[in-house]
């Protein structure tokens, strides 16, 4: 919590544009962006609880975290579930992702078959995990990942 609150005063003052995060955050090196608004977004809500259909830090499911961000962060709105957020987007390769750019998986455990979030450099993507984990920091590398990636979508103009 002390790190996380170090890495919070060093983006207000504008320090870096990296930094590390403790195991508290997922023990996710790197996590943060050049994008100001998107690290504040991110600090704010990991750790938070993931629910189901949720829309508030009281818990979120995916497709809400990833509308949400495009809200605050982006100025955009998206769709309220991840197979139509997928609707709104044009593939892009993994070697050609963007900060900002969606990340689509399939899923066993969701009800509809699929799991997204936000792409945010080296691998990296930002989440609602599970039930178990909550809003977290993973890699596209991590086998349960990879193995279940649908694609990866950039918003279309």
């Amino acid at each position: 919590m002390k790190q996380v609150i170090i890495i919070a005063i060093f983006i207000l003052l504008g320090g870096v544009g990296k930094a590390q995060t403790s195991r508290a955050t997922g023990g996710i090196e790197d996590v943060l962006t050049a994008d100001t608004i998107l690290n504040n977004f991110m600090l704010q809500w990991i750790g938070k609880p993931y629910k189901l259909g949720g829309r508030t830090e009281k818990g979120i499911d995916c497709s809400q975290l990833t509308k949400r961000i495009y809200k605050d962060v982006y100025n955009k709105e998206l769709e309220n579930v991840a197979y139509k957020q997928w609707e709104q987007t044009q593939r892009v390769k993994q070697d050609s992702l963007q900060v900002g750019d969606l990340v689509f998986f399939r899923s066993k455990v969701s009800p509809s078959g699929w799991h997204c979030g936000l792409y945010i450099g080296n691998t990296m993507f930002f989440h609602a995990s599970n039930r178990y984990e909550g809003v977290k920091v993973s890699s596209l590398a991590e086998p349960r990942y990879k193995k279940s990636i649908r694609g990866f979508g950039r918003l279309k103009q």
